[in-house]
């Protein structure tokens, strides 16, 4: 039989849950594959909050903000420093002045960024682009390569158990050669967009891919990737899944048979494994 538990034994993990030795242990494999194992292809980790550069079509500010919402996120936020140093390319993202204030297209405020002269932005351009040495201000007319948001984070609105968010997830269609898993919240990044899109949701909770099994914790999508949270090393029977909240950035433990909306994560799938 698998090790599930460390703390005496956990009766009461699942509704469905078998009374004799026999068929716990033939759950407990169906559980253990569940979650460990996908069918033909295993997962490669990708950043919730990724971007897509157009580089062959340059369009007005206007024009590429319509095609980034039609077909990814929206034109891309650049938020610090950090994410800075990802972007590879010159063109539009989602910053531009109304009413003399400048503000990205998500509705943040533009935060702390560098222009790339002292100059800038200039009185008469209301619409920036991202250039290796910093934003510079532009006409929104002009044509522009441009950057779009591909968020790869996606909020579920239907109520599941977590094993059943879990195969929603897995059951989802591949498209652009990207699968689905319950989500790996790996930076702290990823903790504050997943607790901003947790406000959306219809439950006041939302489960995520933490899961405690054969004795220890872990992230389905990726089980080497490290976890962040001062976590139970013997947990309470029931509370053996991560959800998280509009509230706070840490993710709590929960009872799996609750049923929640749920994050799902694209990645890329590699279907040599």
């Amino acid at each position: 039989m698998f090790n599930l538990i460390c703390c005496g034994e956990h009766k009461h993990l699942t509704s469905d849950v078998p009374e004799n030795n026999l068929d716990m242990d033939s759950y407990l494999r169906r559980v253990f594959i569940l979650v460990l194992l996908t069918a033909l292809m295993h997962l490669v980790s990708s950043d919730l909050r990724g971007y897509y550069f157009n580089a062959y079509f340059p369009e007005t500010w206007e024009e590429a903000d319509q095609y980034c919402r039609t077909h990814f996120s929206g034109l891309l936020t650049v938020r610090d420093a950090e994410h800075e140093a990802t972007l590879s390319g010159d063109g539009w993202v989602g910053l531009r002045r109304t009413d003399g204030v400048w503000t990205w297209a998500g509705g943040e405020p533009l935060g702390v960024l560098r222009w790339e002269q002292n100059d800038e932005p200039k009185d008469d351009k209301h619409c920036a682009k991202w250039k290796p040495d910093g934003l510079k201000s532009e006409d929104c007319d002009n044509d522009k390569k441009f950057f779009c948001a591909d968020n790869n984070l996606v909020l579920i609105s239907e109520e599941k158990t977590w094993e059943e968010a879990l195969q929603h997830c897995r059951d989802l269609p591949s498209s652009w050669g990207r699968c689905h898993d319950l989500a790996t919240l790996e930076t702290h990044d990823d903790h504050v967009f997943a607790k901003e899109e947790a406000k959306k949701a219809a439950t006041d909770e939302v489960w995520t891919g933490l899961r405690y099994l054969s004795s220890r914790w872990f992230w389905v999508g990726d089980v080497d990737k490290a976890i962040h949270h001062a976590l139970p090393a013997c947990p309470d029977q029931n509370n053996l899944c991560g959800a998280m909240s509009g509230s706070s950035l840490d993710v709590q433990t929960r009872n799996c048979t609750e049923k929640k909306n749920f994050f799902c994560q694209r990645r890329a799938c590699d279907y040599s494994g």
